[in-house]
């Protein structure tokens, strides 16, 4: 997962360049680089931060176009020969890439046969190497592109530019986002939205296949049989892909405390007047369905594991699956399956091929996804959109409960049973609890687990699925290994790793399941864990750590996720870590 910004025309495209790569730096920051034309094609690259790149950048740049690129390395190693932009071997052509090509190899193996060489290993560099072979070839810039796209299979967003057309950008898109803002005078683009929108809000997105170049007055785009397309402009919410850290220290801590209102939002989208507000069509064909199958990543997998319990509530038939499993091993029990994916950004890579997959077999399907105009949203059957505003630390908070919400009402609607809505209004007085008082009382347990080698999440039911997404988000940010596991599970293994003094954070939230918890805080406890207790009022005993209010038990990943959430945040910063942006991890896994 990288970024991309580019810039032409009447504005300042180093300001807008390096403001954009900071903006998309959660997407990928293991190095960062810039190109721009004056007098030639000038680079500027290094592994790091943007804001180290930025010292190494001229001070004063004249030029009308720029691109630039924060990188998470795929092929190739974090190096500076690496980083991109790339420029092609003769000088002609400068890129930046976003996605994977697949058959790099075999490309790279015929322009070696043309004489060109190569200074990295990244793939990237192929693509530019190919384009300047054509483009010596054909003199004609779109026929280049078009042969290109031809030939290089894959994903792919790519931005360039050449050494002799000095005021034009030129995009091609598959299976991995491109946008265009719309400005007067000048033109932009970049991998999403959100970098533009101090300058525009309007904005053309590219669908797969398509390609074109901007100028500082046109943007051309084309399909990939080089006929002209009309292509409308779209308009975006700047509340809701603002980067406005509002006084926050970390865009993690910030997106945490959004929970209420993004849970608040939801409820209002798709409850309204005492209905559901969902498609009928949509759930007529949830109800005709004789099985319904989750399929989703990391996270979302785990946000479909309490959607498929939902379900279940109201007599469906579900499974659940990991996108990248089920691509290669697809399954579809029923007569009349239907598909649920799940996916924060829209784009992840797995579950593209798992539509592919689901499209080819003509099985209905349902997106769930945070991203209007995303992949995955453009190409679904229905789309449900999770209304949570972008969120950029790169572990999910807001969105797995914005999620988990979104599956209750869905469920609700399916079962005719408005009890949902109250329950979730209920679950908003637990949240703001737990963040006027408790912060103090889990930053003082992040500190004691801080230094710990492994640490254990026990829960049963809905409890086990949030201790599942408590584990990940604690190892994504503090790099502490850790392991979720469901209380009847103990002594079937992993009761061996426990260990004296090893952390053991239990949730007990559900009534039928309490005692029996209670028995495997025991065992632990016996065998030298420390133990730390969440209870709700009804089950809480005094020896426990932390009581919340009652709350209806299936909704404990919207009531307390937060705590979960704040525990990983405050270890990570006791840890001195980069909260926001966890090592070799990247927001949106756009490749397979």
């Amino acid at each position: 997962m990288c970024g991309i910004v580019g810039a032409v025309g009447l504005i300042s495209p180093k300001e807008y360049v390096f403001k954009g790569l900071k903006m998309l730096d959660y997407r990928g920051y293991d190095s960062a680089g810039v190109a721009y034309f004056n007098s030639g094609i000038k680079i500027y690259k290094d592994v790091g931060s943007v804001e180290h790149l930025l010292t190494i950048v001229p001070e004063e740049i004249k030029t009308n176009i720029m691109i630039g690129h924060t990188r998470w390395a795929t092929h190739g190693s974090p190096t500076k020969l690496n980083t991109h932009p790339h420029i092609s071997f003769n000088q002609r052509i400068c890129l930046v890439h976003n996605g994977v090509i697949e058959n790099y190899v075999e490309l790279k193996k015929f322009l070696l046969g043309k004489n060109y060489s190569f200074y990295g290993e990244t793939d990237s560099e192929v693509v530019a190497n190919l384009l300047e072979y054509y483009y010596l070839e054909y003199g004609d810039i779109i026929e280049t592109i078009k042969k290109v796209m031809s030939e290089i299979k894959g994903s792919y967003a790519i931005t360039f530019f050449t050494d002799d057309i000095k005021d034009t950008l030129y995009v091609l898109k598959n299976a991995s986002p491109l946008v265009v803002g719309l400005g007067k005078g000048f033109n932009l683009v970049a991998s999403d939205a959100s970098p533009m929108i101090e300058y525009t809000n309007e904005f053309i997105e590219l669908e797969d296949k398509e390609f074109g170049y901007i100028t500082n007055d046109k943007v051309a785009i084309f399909n990939k049989a080089g006929k002209p397309i009309d292509k409308q402009a779209i308009h975006k919410d700047v509340e809701l892909i603002s980067h406005d850290l509002k006084g926050y220290p970390h865009y993690m801590l910030k997106e945490i405390e959004e929970i209420p209102q993004t849970v608040n939002r939801l409820i209002n989208t798709y409850f309204q007047k005492g209905k559901y507000q969902f498609d009928k069509n949509l759930l007529k064909d949830l109800e005709e369905s004789d099985h319904i199958i989750f399929i989703a990543c990391g996270t979302s997998y785990h946000a479909g594991l309490v959607g498929g319990r939902y379900l279940e509530k109201y007599n469906k038939s579900t499974s659940r699956f990991i996108a990248s499993e089920w691509a290669f091993h697809p399954t579809y029990p029923g007569a009349k399956p239907f598909i649920i994916m799940i996916s924060q950004s829209g784009e992840t890579a797995d579950l593209i091929h798992c539509l592919k997959i689901v499209k080819e077999h003509n099985l209905k399907n349902l997106i769930i996804t945070n991203t209007g105009g995303s992949t995955l949203d453009r190409n679904c059957m229905y789309s449900l959109l999770l209304h949570s505003g972008v969120e950029v630390s790169v572990a999910s908070t807001k969105a797995y409960v914005a999620q988990v919400t979104l599956l209750a009402m869905l469920a609700g609607a399916l079962g005719n049973d408005k009890q949902v809505v109250e329950d979730l209004r209920n679950c908003l007085d637990v949240v703001h609890g737990i963040q006027d008082h408790y912060k103090p009382l889990i930053m003082k347990v992040a500190e004691e687990i801080k230094d710990k080698k492994s640490v254990f999440f026990l829960g049963r039911s809905f409890d086990y699925f949030l201790s599942l997404e408590a584990s990940l988000k604690l190892k994504e940010i503090s790099y502490i290994h850790s392991e979720a596991i469901p209380g009847g599970e103990l002594k079937h293994g992993p009761i061996a790793l426990i260990e004296k003094g090893i952390p053991v954070i239990v949730f007990i939230t559900d009534p039928d399941t309490a005692s029996s918890m209670r028995g495997n805080i025991e065992e632990v406890k016996t065998r030298g864990a420390k133990v730390y207790t969440i209870a709700t009022k009804s089950l809480y005993r005094s020896e426990d750590t932390m009581m919340v209010e009652d709350y209806a038990y299936y909704l404990s990943s919207v009531a307390i996720a937060s705590i979960a959430f704040y525990l990983a945040y405050y270890v990570a910063l006791a840890k001195g870590l980069n909260v926001d942006k966890p090592r070799n991890l990247a927001k949106s896994v756009t490749v397979e």
